[in-house]
């Protein structure tokens, strides 16, 4: 409980650096379908979709954001949704039945991002960012656990050369443990690039892994592609496409969807 009151904290503070420091403020709604299926290292494969809904408020040193997902899941009872992520458990907390699906509200997630070097093209971008998982989706159907996750991170960019971005990410997340089972604090980190392709459409591509949750279950690790296209109507549209590198991660995942500022 003293990590939530830290990184409640620190999101308060940092909100209030950047309406402070806001020169003018700039909203973004963002929502998409997310598809993704694997086994997980179980005999039985697991479906789920994933709808976020997303209100992001921009300023001159950051943005902060809210997210309100919709989510529904096949259940081996065997598979928790853990951190965002199915995962397999090993413990007295996956009681669904087999091929049962179940799907609610999933779980709130509140970020922030505080840009610490912003130096032109020739040199890099550098932002301190938190989050803060808020319990509401249902344990009972496995969509959730029932618990907070508090996670604080870097994200990096530097152009290296004309037409590319390099990206890379890192975060370390503490994650909130039901009753019956042992989860292991997360360090993630992604590694990829951006490049502008013809016309108004760009390609971001990710290479992305995680310590397991779960000790004993496989690394999740990841690679993905995502194509987005800015509209002249003021729309920003976009699709991906996920490949699993490991059984922790699926075995493959789709995604389209929009984003307008405002």
């Amino acid at each position: 409980m003293k990590y939530l009151y830290l990184t409640a904290f620190c999101a308060a503070a940092c909100a209030a650096g950047l309406a402070v420091r806001a020169s003018a403020a700039d909203w973004k709604f963002s929502t998409s379908v997310n598809y993704d299926t694997g086994e997980y290292g179980t005999s039985e494969r697991t479906d789920s979709v994933y709808i976020p809904l997303t209100l992001k408020r921009y300023y001159s040193s950051g943005d902060v954001s809210v997210t309100v997902p919709y989510l529904r899941q096949s259940s081996t009872g065997k598979i928790l949704r853990v951190g965002g992520n199915p995962v397999r458990i090993r413990g007295n907390a996956a009681t669904l039945p087999a091929g049962s699906s179940e799907s609610g509200l999933g779980d709130i997630v509140t970020c922030g991002r505080y840009t610490v070097l912003e130096e032109g093209p020739r040199s890099f971008d550098l932002s301190l960012a938190g989050k803060l998982k808020l319990p509401t989706a249902s344990a009972h159907k496995g969509l959730g656990t029932g618990e907070f996750d508090e996670g604080a991170g870097l994200e990096f960019a530097k152009k290296a050369a004309p037409g590319w971005t390099l990206l890379a990410d890192g975060y370390y997340t503490i994650i909130g443990e039901p009753s019956g089972v042992s989860f292991r604090n997360q360090l993630s980190y992604d590694i990829g690039f951006y490049r502008p392709l013809e016309g108004n459409i760009g390609l971001t591509v990710l290479y992305e892994t995680s310590s397991p949750i779960v000790s004993g279950n496989p690394r999740p690790r990841d690679l993905s592609g995502t194509l987005d296209y800015k509209s002249p109507d003021g729309n920003n549209y976009f699709c991906g496409l996920l490949l699993g590198l490991s059984d922790g991660s699926p075995d493959i995942g789709l995604s389209a969807g929009l984003s307008r500022r405002f």
